[in-house]
């Protein structure tokens, strides 16, 4: 069983975040454990309408490689989890504050640029 949810443990949240630059956010950990452990985490932040993923990553797997197998899959599920949070509060687009994944993201439908990710959250959420 895989479950995601806010990170449960505040100190661990408050060093994941750092010091990474968030303007004016409240910026959220968002964990993806099995019962072996944790497998990768989002870090994202809500402001406005706009859900900014800060970092995103699956235990063991290098940015600079392309993502296969379990780490896509983790990636995308984070991914998906991260826009579900941005939607339940109101968020309609969703980018990203760092230049990886571009493969990744464009094959989902984002368009990037040399900083980032960007689209309408309906790439990744479903309205019907």
């Amino acid at each position: 069983m895989i479950e995601i949810l806010p990170m449960e443990d505040r100190e661990r949240e408050k060093s994941l975040l750092g010091d990474l630059p968030t303007p004016g956010g409240e910026p959220r950990a968002l964990c993806m454990k099995d019962k072996s452990g944790e497998l990768g985490y989002a870090l994202v932040e809500l402001l406005g309408e706009k859900l900014r993923i800060l970092k995103l990553e699956a235990a063991g797997y290098a940015p600079a490689q392309k993502p296969q197998g379990e780490a896509a899959f983790v990636l995308d599920t984070l991914l998906r989890s991260a826009a579900s949070y941005g939607e339940t509060f109101g968020a309609s687009e969703i980018e990203t504050a760092f230049p990886d994944f571009h493969g990744f993201f464009k094959a989902r439908g984002f368009k990037t640029d040399e900083a980032h990710a960007y689209g309408p959250m309906s790439l990744i959420v479903r309205y019907e």
